[in-house]
């Protein structure tokens, strides 16, 4: 792939590199997919789907400079429809600083889902809602279908996730 990236933009440095990289870490990351597919306390896998945008993080929120509420919101490109769990989980960037990814500190990343289960309860009639989110199951089912979605020269976050959960099943009893 490094090669046709070359032939139509400059090829940064260090393309070759993450190529090798991703080149060792797809396939393993791939023998995991069954773990999240083959979940039989699943309900939600049934249904009902959702459209997500799958890349919803403050970078693609426009906010208003008066009040901050939301104006616009970018890049739905990825977006598709997903089980509920995709959706209502805890956002990734609840624990992570972007454009770094540096970990936020456990407090802030607290206060963070606290405000958010309040405002989910506050705006949803359906208890249902709220027993997905506050699911540690369904939530590193989300964390992996995140880590698996990523673009090949962001494999080290493959990586990293798969360093993080060794041999572990995710979703089983």
């Amino acid at each position: 792939m490094p090669h046709l990236a070359l032939s139509t933009y400059k090829c940064r440095t260090g393309d070759d590199r993450r190529w090798r990289l991703a080149q060792q870490v797809l396939p393993r990351l791939r023998d995991r997919v069954a773990d999240t597919i083959e979940d039989p306390l699943d309900r939600c896998k049934l249904g009902p789907f959702v459209l997500a945008h799958m890349n919803f993080n403050p970078q693609n929120i426009i906010f208003a400079r008066e009040g901050g509420h939301i104006m616009c919101v970018l890049d739905w490109e990825t977006s598709l429809t997903v089980p509920l769990w995709a959706l209502v989980c805890y956002p990734s960037w609840f624990g992570q600083v972007f454009p770094t990814s540096r970990k936020r500190h456990s407090r802030e990343t607290q206060i963070f889902k606290d405000t958010y289960i309040r405002e989910l309860q506050r705006l949803t009639l359906d208890p249902f809602i709220l027993s997905v989110v506050q699911n540690p199951r369904l939530e590193a089912k989300r964390r992996f279908a995140e880590v698996a979605t990523l673009p090949w020269p962001k494999a080290h976050f493959m990586l990293e996730w798969m360093n993080e959960n060794v041999g572990k099943r995710q979703f089983t009893t």
